[in-house]
């Protein structure tokens, strides 16, 4: 499949509903969260849900929520949330009825749960009342992201089908649908077909680590690059995971909780900075509409 860089700014469409293939989608100077901060978000809700049933549903935009026709009955009410699942930047809530709340946070989107007393945040579009005097918000003030209900879980893997294997967990072969491609191996790491929950910080990062310049063509990488490629992107996913997530300008976990992994990001936003293997100032550029940031002594 060939790469395009998505020109217009992304959000409902007429005939479809809320989605984005690629980081390349969204204006510069904005990070949507990436699969740390999502899986992040998912294990707070995950360990907040346990045993919790959801009384109530308070919509208060329904234009971002799809697939529910302003039938606030289908978000839950009345359910408890049998599973909190990810697969790359999604997050999907099953309910004991089978059905789904797919969650995506855009570029500003907060979800948690938090104290019912909590006062309640501007751009608060959904809240959900859970028993034990709690609250599950969605948040999200550029309305980037959104909320889809499917009606079983044959329709969430049809859906999440589309995406690339998750980069948490790449196999042998991870690379086969873009290996011969000409387009840069940045561009098919920020696609979402290709490689599900990697975004511009992680990128930056995964390729810095084994030493491959951004903007080199994936049929110039050599299959042992890219196994070597596929750990690191693992590897730096499982460490940014257990720092939280990195917490750079619009990524925040609701309640205030804040990611600490930027304190160890090698190249990212670091742009003329000593680079940190071999002290040569780190190069800056424009690969497929993102910031890019590389080392130009220790990557090829």
């Amino acid at each position: 499949m060939a790469f395009r860089v998505v020109r217009r700014v992304p959000g409902w469409g007429p005939w479809a509903a809320r989605n984005y293939t690629s980081d390349a989608a969204f204006p510069a100077g904005f990070r949507v969260p990436e699969l740390p901060e999502v899986e992040a978000v998912a294990r707070d809700v995950r360990r907040a849900l346990r045993r919790s049933t959801i009384v109530d549903a308070i919509v208060r935009r329904w234009d971002v929520v799809t697939g529910a026709s302003r039938q606030s009955e289908r978000l839950l009410i009345g359910s408890r949330v049998d599973e909190v699942v990810r697969r790359g930047k999604q997050l999907a809530l099953i309910g004991l009825d089978g059905s789904v709340l797919v969650v995506q946070l855009g570029m500003t989107g907060e979800f948690g749960v938090v104290p019912a007393s909590s006062p309640v945040m501007a751009h608060t579009h959904i809240i959900w009342r859970l028993d034990r005097s709690r609250d599950l918000r969605f948040v999200d003030p550029r309305r980037f992201g959104g909320v889809t209900w499917l009606k079983d879980r044959a329709a969430l893997e049809d859906r999440w089908s589309r995406l690339g294997p998750d980069a948490l967990s790449l196999q042998s072969g991870w690379s086969d649908a873009f290996a011969d491609s000409r387009r840069a191996i940045k561009a098919a790491l920020l696609d979402q077909h290709a490689v599900a929950g990697v975004g511009n910080i992680y990128a930056d990062e995964a390729l810095a680590l084994v030493g491959i310049k951004p903007q080199r063509r994936c049929c110039r990488i050599t299959p042992r690059e890219f196994g070597a490629l596929g750990l690191a992107i693992g590897s730096i996913m499982r460490s940014a995971i257990a720092s939280g997530g990195s917490t750079i300008r619009t990524y925040r976990r609701l309640g205030g909780g804040a990611g600490a992994f930027q304190a160890s990001l090698r190249v990212y936003g670091r742009a003329g900075q000593p680079c940190t293997v071999c002290s040569q100032p780190l190069q800056s550029e424009s690969v497929v509409g993102r910031t890019t940031v590389w080392c130009g002594n220790c990557q090829t």
